[in-house]
């Protein structure tokens, strides 16, 4: 593989990572309605709201893990893009094992594999590569993804990476800054795949918000979070079921392992050539 071609591969599986975690929110996105959802009207109070989320919050905390479906969607900017995530996440700590599909991004790789993993555990996160790009790479098939290194790098590799320190979203700390918003409010009783659900919204801090759809057993069904920063609109919804799944991730081996500013660097002339 040429020097630009892995080049691109190392930015575009970056970019597999980040997005995941990109959350934030589109301007005003409350009302926002999931496939197969029937609104009906508010009936809630903002207090009446803001204990439910309080409570809901509370739950999903002590939970600590849930099984996930993502699909994350980047429209606009450098890293516009789709990919879909399925497996078990954790926070407090976080944790992830997911398996990547459908992604627009790993289409863009030549040689990539159509699906890939993405795992998460002690403050690190890796992708697999394949076997195909390991060839490249000495055998070792598992990319870590890292902040350090990039200031004053690529400047497309910088806006990817920027988002690494919340790479694993927590839901339950979502939930607590949505019950903190003064703007937050009940949108409706809904149906969301035939079971009723409480659907909330508002505005979290830093100019992001959040709609969250809350099942008769006080958890989380569905999240959709999305942001507009730097010309491009991320928007992350996230499916949770099996909540307390346990969440037994482990970091693959060192030996197995490369940065991707070691592969970037092992390029030679830099970030910014090549």
């Amino acid at each position: 593989m040429s020097r630009s071609a892995w080049k691109r591969a190392a930015v575009a599986l970056a970019a597999v990572v980040v997005v995941t975690g990109v959350s934030g929110c589109e301007d005003g996105d409350g009302g926002t309605k999931p496939a197969g959802a029937s609104a009906g009207p508010g009936t809630q109070t903002r207090e009446e709201a803001t204990k439910a989320l309080r409570a809901a919050h509370t739950k999903t905390a002590e939970a600590k893990s849930a099984k996930v479906e993502m699909r994350v969607v980047v429209s606009g900017g450098q890293a516009a893009g789709s990919s879909t995530f399925t497996g078990v996440q954790g926070w407090s700590p976080s944790v992830a094992d997911l398996k990547v599909t459908d992604s627009t991004y790993l289409a863009g790789i030549p040689g990539a594999p159509a699906e890939t993993r993405l795992v998460t555990a002690d403050g690190t996160t890796y992708t697999d590569v394949g076997a195909g790009q390991a060839a490249q790479t000495g055998g070792r098939r598992w990319m870590r993804i890292e902040a350090e290194g990039v200031a004053g790098g690529d400047e497309l590799l910088t806006q990817l990476t920027a988002g690494l320190g919340v790479v694993n979203q927590d839901p339950a700390r979502e939930l607590g800054l949505l019950a903190g918003s003064s703007a937050v409010k009940h949108i409706g009783t809904e149906k969301l795949d035939g079971a009723p659900v409480q659907h909330y919204g508002g505005p979290l801090s830093g100019g992001k918000a959040m709609d969250v759809w809350i099942g008769t057993d006080g958890y989380p069904v569905r999240t959709i979070v999305s942001t507009r920063a730097d010309g491009s609109l991320t928007k992350l919804t996230t499916n949770y079921t099996d909540y307390g799944t346990r969440a037994a991730v482990q970091a693959p081996p060192a030996k197995d392992t490369f940065g991707i500013m070691e592969l970037l660097k092992s390029l030679g002339q830099g970030l910014g050539r090549g």
